[in-house]
């Protein structure tokens, strides 16, 4: 994988309407509540109960745009009012060509917030000899090709675009041929609707321009969103979050509008490479897939295909926000049908010819899918789901554990495998972050194995975890460090994904976790978050960037832990990404000077950057699954320098409801359980805190338990077996 940068542009762009890059319409208020703006107004102050306006979703598939970015004639001409457009009706905006489209002139429309579907618009008249009216496409403004030399060249030949094109204008490369933008048929009797044949994934700023010389009018411009297509109710999400910081709000509500973005129908994927000419377009089915139902995506723009690794992200987002589990089944099940016969499983849809060369890059991945049908089990119960899938799970680890076996201490390396893929740096060796990985599959198999009643094969699995463990702390932990390893074979280098996930998988003892956390605190962050490997590694083949995979990593695993900078290591990396366009999805990878990674081929709404919507859910809100479909569960809220926070997270039984408020009497945690589920409740206390009350009845006092099931953990006075209905556990000072 390579990676370039590019500085911000320094020519200035007309803007007809006033519009920051990174403002974005906000989702209407419930009729009974007065309209608010979070998104635009930065002094905002949530309110509990009041989360509807954090919703990205549109609440009808056929969206409005919010401002004219940029009206420029350059040697056409341009008439009219161009915010005629916006809404439709009420006059129109006439283009008139030059020569050919290098003079054509732009009309660059924003839709104030990523998008993703059909564009529609409404021509009014053309003049007899009718040009070519043509759509480009961009998610930023930084790479909106709109002059001749942006994009390596792009800009003389698409104006407006960025590129989906891996071979055509990729960083680097010149652009050639317009294989980015879209045309508007104009054959017919106007005025007119054109509705654009071709998707695209993943845009927030279209630009109109013509091919060749006469007029159109165009009096109206809309989106057929199509994102989400199995979804009913778009901004009705069942799970919710919020909290008394306005920019953490934003972020939950960013990531689980960015996979939203992602997911489609599953005839909607791109089949790479094109071939010389082939215009861009994403009509390809996905094998295996269900063709009635959505998939999730790796990225609306692109690669727009289905990716293990992302998904290990993606559903989760999915069940505690929109709830879209058809679409996260219809996805892993068609990974897991592409399971080759010795076990191993590809990462990626096998689409087109590029997909198949990668039949057996990843096997990082292969650690992936046995989490997410872990996951699926977790948060679904579905029993006929995990027993359908059961003989490919274990073929799977069965094929980890083969890699494993070429290793005479115990380690996975994929070198002899052919399968050294990684989502961020190339390396064969004995990893860290790869064993960690395995050792949590080891522990998922064992879960997985006891539930379907073969306590033999969850003793052997356990057994393994334990093994695989005790050699990554053996081989791979640096005591004079104080944090792990990449690999035996790169000892000198201390990632960031490594010791993130030997915290949270339990590789590391809480001594080891907390040495860890410190190290990348001292040595990884810099202005933007946490680099993947510190800047001062002496290693070339190891360049530091931000990757939000194992950024979400490191958040999680520092509010497990009870670290609050946890929570400034989500406003610091992901509040960067909000404050620039498109202000509404998080990105694939960012470099350290704060810029996509691949410039204008880079994909800014990529569902696997959407992590912070699973922790602030599952660590500030506090409410995960413990055993099957949240059978039980555990609510125990992490607080940091919020004042209160409140949620709901769907699950087969129902929606489960929590808030929390913490002021100077202490802290009450309420909570509505499903029917049929019971768990843990859990409230921080302090050296004030003076007694602990489930219901109003005492349970913990004086530093000691007055009830049955009381225990103080992590500064926690948790209560276990809670039933369903409503209950509220408050520690008070």
């Amino acid at each position: 994988m390579v990676f370039y940068t590019r500085s911000r542009k320094g020519a200035a762009v007309a803007v007809i309407t006033a519009l920051a890059a990174s403002a974005i319409v906000a989702a209407p208020a419930s009729a009974s509540a007065p309209r608010r703006r979070p998104w635009q107004d930065a002094s905002y102050t949530p309110h509990p109960g009041d989360w509807r306006p954090y919703v990205l979703a549109p609440s009808s598939r056929d969206v409005k745009p919010a401002s004219i970015l940029k009206a420029d004639p350059r040697q056409g001409k341009i008439e009219g009012r161009p915010e005629s457009v916006l809404r439709g009706g009420g006059g129109s905006v006439r283009l008139t060509g030059a020569a050919d489209r290098t003079g054509s002139p732009m009309l660059v429309i924003d839709f104030g917030k990523e998008v993703a579907g059909h564009v529609k618009v409404r021509v009014k008249g053309a003049s007899s000899s009718r040009p070519g009216l043509r759509a480009c496409f961009s998610e930023s403004t930084r790479y909106m090709a709109d002059e001749p030399g942006d994009n390596d060249g792009q800009g003389k030949i698409a104006p407006g675009c960025d590129t989906a094109n891996i071979w055509n204008g990729f960083p680097g490369q010149p652009y050639t041929e317009d294989t980015d933008s879209h045309a508007l048929p104009l054959d017919g009797k106007l005025p007119a609707t054109v509705r654009d044949k071709q998707l695209r994934g993943g845009f927030r700023y279209v630009t109109l321009f013509l091919d060749g010389p006469g007029w159109v009018d165009v009096d109206g411009v809309s989106v057929d969103f199509t994102a989400a297509s199995g979804q009913k109710d778009l901004d009705g999400y069942q799970g919710r979050f919020l909290s008394s910081d306005n920019l953490l709000n934003k972020i939950w509500y960013a990531g689980a509008y960015t996979v939203q973005i992602n997911t489609g129908a599953s005839d909607t994927a791109k089949s790479w490479p094109y071939v010389k000419g082939e215009g861009d377009h994403a009509d390809a089915q996905v094998p295996f897939a269900d063709p009635r139902k959505d998939v999730i995506y790796d990225g609306g723009k692109r690669d727009r295909i289905v990716w293990q690794g992302d998904l290990a992200v993606q559903a989760p987002v999915a069940y505690l926000s929109t709830n879209d589990v058809p679409a996260v089944e219809n996805s892993l099940s068609s990974l897991a049908a592409q399971q080759l016969p010795d076990g191993y499983m590809p990462a990626e849809s096998q689409v087109g010819q590029h997909n198949r060369d990668e039949l057996r890059t990843y096997g990082e991945y292969v650690t992936w899918f046995v989490n997410n049908m872990h996951a699926h089990w977790l948060y679904t119960g579905d029993r006929s789901y995990l027993d359908k899938w059961w003989p490919a799970l274990t073929k799977a680890t069965a094929w980890l554990e083969s890699v494993r076996a070429q290793d005479d201490k115990g380690l996975i390396a994929f070198d002899k495998a052919g399968s050294c893929g990684h989502y961020g740096y190339s390396d064969c060796g004995h990893e860290t972050y790869v064993n960690a990985l395995y050792v949590r599959n080891l522990a998922q198999m064992a879960e997985l194995a006891k539930a379907r009643g073969d306590a033999q094969a969850a003793s052997t699995y356990a057994a393994r975890s334990t093994s695989v463990k005790n050699a990554i702390n053996d081989q791979l932990w640096d005591d004079k460090a104080g944090a792990y390893r990449l690999s035996r074979e790169i000892p000198g280098a201390y990632p960031q994904d490594g010791n993130a996930t030997a915290v949270l998988t339990g590789v590391a003892d809480a001594e080891r976790g907390e040495r860890a956390m410190a190290y990348l605190r001292a040595n990884n962050w810099d202005k933007y978050g946490s680099l993947t490997v510190s800047p001062k590694t002496p290693n070339a083949s190891l360049p530091p960037f931000y990757a939000p995979l194992p950024s979400s990593f490191e958040s999680d695993a520092r509010l497990a832990g009870g670290d609050a900078s946890g929570l400034d290591l989500i406003r610091t990396f992901w509040g960067h990404q909000l404050a620039e366009a498109p202000g509404t999805t998080f990105w694939e990878h960012m470099q350290p000077d704060g810029t996509p990674n691949l410039k204008q081929f880079s994909s800014l709404a990529h569902g696997w950057a959407a992590g912070p919507t699973i922790t602030l859910t599952t660590r500030v809100l506090g409410v995960r699954p413990v055993t099957a479909g949240y059978s039980t569960w555990a609510v125990v809220p992490f607080a940091g320098d919020l004042t209160w926070a409140e949620g709901t997270v769907p699950t087969p039984r129902g929606g489960l409801a929590a808030s929390w408020r913490k002021d100077r009497h202490g802290f009450r945690l309420t909570v509505r359980a499903p029917r049929g589920t019971g768990g843990r409740l859990a409230v921080p206390v302090t050296g004030s805190t003076r007694r602990v009350t489930l219901d109003g009845r005492t349970v913990w006092a004086n530093g000691k338990a007055t009830a049955h099931g009381v225990t103080i953990t992590g500064g926690h006075v948790q209560i276990d077996g809670v039933g369903s209905g409503s209950h509220v556990l408050a520690a008070n000072d």
